[in-house]
């Protein structure tokens, strides 16, 4: 085997090609549908003035109800119970939330025109013995080939790089209006979504109704004691004695006349 020689060809094309493309872009955006339903009831013609003001200061210190402004909330698994100070009113509310998700897409077509000269290389390799079977024309051969692979790769990346920076430009508009398109079909998911889970919180809401009056009427019954024995200690009662048995509350005293 004697030395390799290596053949080098250059090839050098002269590229001037129009080209259109097409730009795609999507957004997702998120929300949160939410359903309600609500029972309200008024308190102020069945608790009388003591009861109420002690009822407040039961709530104050109730675990799990949490005073915003003038209305004290018990959050429970599907809904809550609210007390408003204000207007004395017991509010029961069934809440189912769902997350949610919508698409959008925006696209264009863009076009431009390319020109440039556009140079690639190739090599062959071959010995002076002709080695291998393989002769310096076949080294010829295979580096004009390369070459020829070379200029096309060259052409499809200058092609590229030219449709990318042409498209750099409509990007942030694209992607504008797809997150509109996406706001537009989250709005539309969000207002069918709500009204089907309303529907749904209307249907479990007596069951949210039980256990919200249960947790409410635990701190009502604190704040009837609380009550009572206000009015006991301001006659000066005798013997007051305070037994609860399984959720009922019993208070006894003596008043002299």
């Amino acid at each position: 085997m004697c030395n390799p020689r290596r053949i080098d060809v250059t090839a050098t094309q002269h590229l001037r090609e129009a080209w259109e493309h097409e730009v795609r872009r999507v957004a997702t955006i998120s929300g949160a549908a939410t359903g309600q339903a609500r029972i309200t009831e008024s308190l102020e013609d069945t608790l009388g003035a003591p009861t109420l003001a002690a009822l407040a200061r039961t709530l104050d210190e109730a675990e799990g109800w949490v005073l915003d402004g003038d209305v004290y909330r018990y959050a429970m698994e599907g809904g809550y119970v609210a007390y408003h100070a204000d207007t004395r009113e017991l509010e029961i509310v069934a809440e189912l939330a769902e997350e949610v998700s919508a698409s959008g897409e925006a696209s264009r077509t863009i076009s431009g025109e390319i020109e440039r000269d556009i140079t690639a290389a190739g090599s062959g390799t071959h010995y002076d013995d002709n080695w291998g079977g393989i002769t310096a024309e076949d080294a010829r051969r295979e580096a004009e080939r390369q070459a020829q692979l070379n200029l096309a790769a060259a052409r499809a990346e200058a092609l590229t790089t030219a449709q990318s920076e042409a498209a750099e430009q409509h990007l942030a508009g694209l992607d504008a209006s797809a997150r509109a398109a996406a706001t537009a079909e989250l709005d539309r998911i969000l207002a069918e979504r709500t009204a089907e889970l309303g529907a749904a919180a209307a249907e479990v809401l007596a069951t949210i109704g039980v256990r919200g009056r249960n947790e409410f009427h635990r701190v009502l019954a604190e704040a009837y004691r609380e009550a009572v024995l206000a009015y006991a200690r301001m006659r000066g009662a005798d013997g007051v004695q305070v037994v609860e048995t399984n959720g009922v509350l019993e208070i006894e005293f003596e008043i002299q006349a």
